[in-house]
């Protein structure tokens, strides 16, 4: 049985966005609680969750300021 794919395939093929995706994945798999993983490697797979969480929080405004400043600089 294939697994479903929600990213397109040339999203994938591309340089930065095909980096984006592959280093998203492995996040993915790392934090992906499984049912047969101990309840410390489980409560550990949590806080990677919320730690990757808190990551993105961060970086958003930072993100939305650079896209700001670029909008700025083209106009």
């Amino acid at each position: 049985m294939e697994e479903q794919r929600d990213i397109p395939a040339e999203a994938e093929a591309s340089g930065v966005t095909g980096r984006a995706v592959e280093t998203y994945k492995w996040w993915n798999n790392l934090a992906t609680i499984n049912a047969e993983d101990p309840l410390l490697v489980g409560l550990a797979k949590l806080g990677l969750r919320l730690v990757g969480i808190l990551v993105l929080l961060a970086l958003s405004p930072l993100i939305i300021l650079g896209l700001l400043v670029a909008f700025i600089t083209v106009l």
